[in-house]
């Protein structure tokens, strides 16, 4: 018996490590730019070039302006967290200097970003840091810090200009779902709030990626997601702009996903009971006079035991099929065995109503 026990033990401490915290690995938070009042955004332009391993992304984003007047400026501000290497922007094809907003900013009475749109919360008696929203899907927005925005300042002459903004992203990593989930993520929320709104232009290179990408659009107006595809709109498509991909897996392991655990285990506790029944079967043949079965009893308390077993896992079974690329995010599991006593009852009871027939027609 202590063998037993030791054995189950064994078995079942592999499965009790679950990771409830989020599912999802953040890579590069970005967003389209903040603009100023004084400033015409006539467009926007964003490149993405996707490396071969979906891993980063080269960002490059074109903003063709207007200004409205001449003179020593701060066009637009950037939000970009956790990215690789340097941020760098470029303003007529000259490169400036990016700062983070400094603490004396921060103050409402004292602070140069007050023509920026849907940036300053309304004034208080207290000086506070001023806090942004930006959202990254339709029902989903953030609050970020002031002091997490980019700035710079250039001298622009009234007229047209161009300025460009370059870096290199993080991938995101959902593992919510049985397979993982990779993307690249830019929110477009920002431009709700420009002054204007000319055109905006997507162009994603995927042609050193040989994988099947998707996006969070529609059709691209021109070209293919296998190699470089390009979008065109004349208004937001959408809050955000989302590069996705799933990896492949065998058919064996898109099988087992498509049937679940739960189909599983009821398929394998009906084999177990149809052996069961045998020897409920087998014993009451002959022994048809005795009170007890022992069959009855012991099989009872055994196949729910083996039926929740092999529902833990059989995440395990599935996630081994996947291989790397599996999710692993299922939760504690092996909290079900908190209804073995019930299922044992249940079970008992079916077998005792089946093995009551099985004894009057042997008698």
């Amino acid at each position: 018996m202590k063998s037993f026990f030791i054995l189950v033990f064994l078995l079942v401490e592999n499965l009790c490590f679950a990771n409830m915290a989020s599912p999802v690995t953040q890579g590069t938070f970005s967003s389209s730019a903040f603009s100023s009042r004084d400033i015409n955004i006539l467009k926007e332009k964003i490149h993405v070039t996707i490396d071969k391993d979906f891993k980063t992304a080269i960002y490059k984003i074109e903003y063709f302006i207007n200004a409205d007047s001449e003179g020593n400026k701060i066009p637009l501000l950037f939000f970009t967290m956790d990215y690789r290497g340097d941020f760098k922007v470029w303003v007529d094809d000259s490169e400036v200097t990016v700062s983070a907003v400094p603490p004396k900013y921060l103050a409402i009475a004292n602070s140069p970003f007050e023509k920026f749109t849907n940036i300053f919360s309304p004034p208080s008696q207290y000086e506070q840091s001023e806090t942004v929203t930006i959202y990254w899907s339709e029902n989903q927005g953030f609050v970020y810090q002031l002091n997490n925005l980019k700035y710079f300042e250039t001298n622009l002459s009234k007229g047209e200009h161009t300025i460009k903004v370059a870096y290199e992203a993080s991938v995101w990593t959902d593992v919510s779902e049985w397979i993982k989930e990779y993307s690249f993520r830019y929110s477009l929320s920002p431009a709700k709030f420009w002054k204007s709104f000319g055109s905006l232009e997507v162009v994603v290179n995927a042609s050193q990626f040989h994988q099947s990408i998707t996006t969070n659009f529609n059709q691209p107006a021109s070209g293919n997601l296998d190699s470089v595809a390009t979008w065109r709109f004349n208004e937001l498509p959408a809050n955000y702009f989302q590069i996705n991909y799933v990896p492949a897996v065998s058919s064996f392991a898109k099988t087992l996903i498509q049937i679940g655990p739960d189909n599983l285990t009821y398929i394998f506790t009906f084999l177990l009971a149809l052996f069961h029944l045998f020897f409920i079967y087998k014993f009451r043949k002959n022994n048809s006079h005795k009170k007890f079965s022992w069959s009855l009893i012991i099989g009872s308390l055994i196949i729910p035991f083996f039926s929740l077993l092999f529902y833990m896992n059989s995440f395990g079974i599935i996630d081994n099929l996947i291989g790397a690329e599996a999710g692993r995010y299922h939760g504690y599991v092996f909290l079900n065995f908190i209804f073995y006593p019930v299922i044992v009852l249940v079970y008992f009871f079916m077998m005792w109503l089946i093995e009551k027939l099985i004894r009057k027609n042997s008698a």
